[in-house]
C-alpha cells in the first residue's frame, strides 16, 4: 500500500509524512521537485502475540509507503510552474492524503492569505481535476486522431471510457464518484487518474483545538463520500509526544484527551478508505502480517503469499486469530477443531491465520 501525501505550501504535510513514517528528523539532500518516500510498519497486537507463541520466529509486519510530495500551488493542474512533476509522482500512489491548515500561526502565513479549510480542498480537488481533464482530453485528442487517418487498431472501447472522464471532469466530478462498468474501470486503469483515487483529507488542527475536531469536521462533510474520509489532528503536537517515552507518551494524551496517536489513527482510516484487512501466516522461519484486499479469495492469498502457492492450490487451512490465541498453538487448535479448510473461494477474513496447503 503506498499512501501519497499532498497539500498547499505550509499546511504541516511533512509533519504528517515524519510523524506517520516515524522519522524525526528532516531529510536530508531532497531536490525541489524530488518527493521522499519511507516505509512504516503497521504495528499490530496479534503479531505480536503470534510471535510469543512462536519463539525464535522473526515477527515480519505488513508495510505502509508515504509519499510526502512536494507542496501543490495554483495552476499546477495546468502543468504552470513546477506543476506536472509533482504531480506525476502521486499517480503511483494507492491512495492521496491531502493535508488541510486548520491551525492559525502568525509565524506561518497562509499561502492563499487567510485560514479557509473548505476553501483549500476545493482549491487542490480542482488541480487534481485539471491535471486528469489535461491526460483525458490528451489521449482522446490522440486516438481520434489515428482513427481520422485510418488506424483500426485504436482502442474504441477505451475512447468511450476516455470521453466519459473527460466529460466528468469537466463538469468538476472527480472520477471516484463516477461508477464505470468493470471493463471501462479496467482500461482507465492504466492512466492512474489522481481523482479516481480513494482520498483522506486529514485536517491538521492546533493545539488549542483538541476536543473540537468534530465541529471542524463540520464543515467538510460535504465533501466526505464512500472514497473520500475525513480526519483531524494536531500533527504538531502528535508528533511532539511521538518523541517520548511511551510510558510519557501515553499520559500526555490522557491529559490532552487524546484517545489513539495520530499515526495509528491514520493507519486504521486509511486501512478502511481503502478496504483493506489483515491476514497472517506462520511459517518455518517467520511469522508475518499481509495486507489484503477485503473479500479477496483464499486463491489470490495464496498468490500473495507466493506465486507457487495459488498455481498449486490444494486447501487452505484457516483458524481465526481470536480462536487461535485461545488456543494457544496450531496443533492446539487443530485439535480443538477451530482450525478449519477452506477452498479456493473463501473469502479470507481479518484476522485469519493461514497456511497454504499445496502440490508443487
Amino acid at each position: 500500500m503506498k499512501i501519497g501525501i499532498v497539500g498547499l505550501p505550509q499546511v504541516g504535510k511533512t509533519t504528517v509524512f515524519r510523524l506517520a513514517t516515524g522519522q524525526h528528523e528532516p531529510p536530508a539532500g531532497r531536490a525541489p521537485l524530488e518527493p521522499t518516500q519511507a516505509i512504516a510498519p503497521v504495528p499490530d497486537q496479534r503479531l505480536t502475540a503470534l510471535g510469543r507463541m512462536h519463539p525464535g520466529k522473526k515477527a515480519v509486519p505488513a508495510t505502509v509507503a508515504y509519499l510526502d510530495s512536494p507542496a501543490v500551488q495554483r495552476g499546477a493542474g495546468k502543468g504552470e510552474g513546477l506543476g506536472s512533476p509533482i504531480l506525476t509522482p502521486l499517480r503511483q500512489a494507492d491512495a492521496l492524503l491531502h493535508v488541510v491548515r486548520a491551525f492559525e500561526d502568525a509565524r506561518i502565513p497562509h499561502v492563499e492569505g487567510s485560514l479557509d479549510p473548505s476553501r483549500d480542498v476545493g482549491l487542490l480537488h480542482t488541480e487534481l481535476l485539471l491535471a486528469d481533464l489535461e491526460v483525458a482530453e490528451k489521449r482522446v485528442a490522440r486516438i481520434e486522431e489515428a482513427l481520422r487517418k485510418g488506424r483500426k487498431d485504436q482502442n474504441v472501447r477505451e475512447l468511450e471510457a476516455l470521453r466519459r472522464s473527460a466529460d466528468a471532469l469537466q463538469a468538476g466530478r472527480p472520477l471516484r464518484d463516477v461508477d464505470f462498468p468493470p471493463e471501462q474501470e479496467r482500461l482507465l486503469r492504466g492512466f492512474q487518474f489522481l481523482t479516481a483515487k480513494p482520498l483522506l483529507l486529514l485536517v491538521n488542527i492546533g493545539e488549542e483545538d483538541l476536543g473540537k475536531e468534530e465541529a471542524i469536521l463540520a464543515g467538510l462533510r460535504p465533501f466526505a463520500g464512500p472514497r473520500v474520509a475525513l480526519l483531524a489532528f494536531a500533527a504538531k503536537t502528535e508528533a511532539e509526544i511521538a518523541r517520548l517515552s511511551p510510558e510519557d507518551a501515553a499520559l500526555f494524551r490522557r491529559e490532552m484527551g487524546i484517545a489513539e496517536p495520530g499515526a495509528a489513527r491514520l493507519l486504521n482510516v486509511s486501512y478502511g478508505l481503502l478496504g483493506l484487512v489483515t491476514f497472517f501466516t506462520v511459517g518455518d522461519q517467520e511469522v508475518r502480517a499481509w495486507t489484503f484486499r477485503r473479500g479477496a479469495s483464499a486463491l489470490e492469498a495464496a498468490g500473495t503469499i507466493h506465486t507457487d502457492f495459488a498455481r498449486g492450490f490444494i486447501k487452505a487451512e484457516v483458524v481465526p486469530f481470536t480462536a487461535l490465541a485461545e488456543a494457544g498453538s496450531l496443533p492446539a487448535a487443530r485439535k480443538k477443531g477451530v482450525l478449519r479448510l477452506e477452498g479456493k473461494d473463501y473469502p479470507v477474513a481479518d484476522g485469519d491465520v493461514i497456511t497454504i496447503r499445496f502440490s508443487v
